[in-house]
């Protein structure tokens, strides 16, 4: 299965997640910063003992540092955004490793940041998109797997 990224008028194939899901994601990315070096995900994973989701690190290999162009999504009644995908780049501003400094579980693995600072993560335990709020420490669940969460946005 492929899905097709969209980026300033240029198409990209991407194997999608799930060979059983019928459709994949199309995803207009703007601002786009191209992903240095790959090894980056093994870094990551050998510095807190997990490993990172395929779907994972395709969607940060499609959308680096990129904005969505739907960029909105619901936790229950509340509406939040996402600012922009983390930068998995070294040396990068609103990058990953900012976020891996402050956000103390090993479990959860920030992928996106919000214009207020939280950021959208993955929760490598039960598979379900988390929202974690910057000033508190909480996490709030988006009830959905990467996928779905994606597929959410508008």
């Amino acid at each position: 299965m492929q899905n097709a990224v969209i980026q300033e008028a240029e198409v990209y194939g991407a194997v999608a997640p799930d060979a059983d899901k019928e459709d994949g994601i199309d995803m207009k990315w703007n601002y786009k910063i191209d992903l240095i070096d790959d090894a980056v995900f093994h870094e990551i994973e050998k510095q807190r003992g997990i490993q990172i989701p395929e779907n994972l690190i395709s969607l940060v290999k499609e959308g680096n540092a990129a904005t969505p162009e739907k960029y909105k999504f619901m936790i229950g009644q509340t509406e939040k955004v996402v600012g922009a995908i983390l930068s998995f780049n070294k040396g990068d501003s609103d990058s990953v490793f900012t976020a891996l400094d402050i956000i103390e579980d090993q479990r959860i693995v920030p992928f996106a940041i919000d214009p207020f600072g939280n950021y959208i993560c993955l929760n490598l335990k039960n598979k379900e998109v988390i929202f974690w709020n910057h000033e508190t420490g909480d996490t709030f669940s988006t009830e959905k797997e990467l996928e779905a969460f994606l597929k959410s946005l508008y």
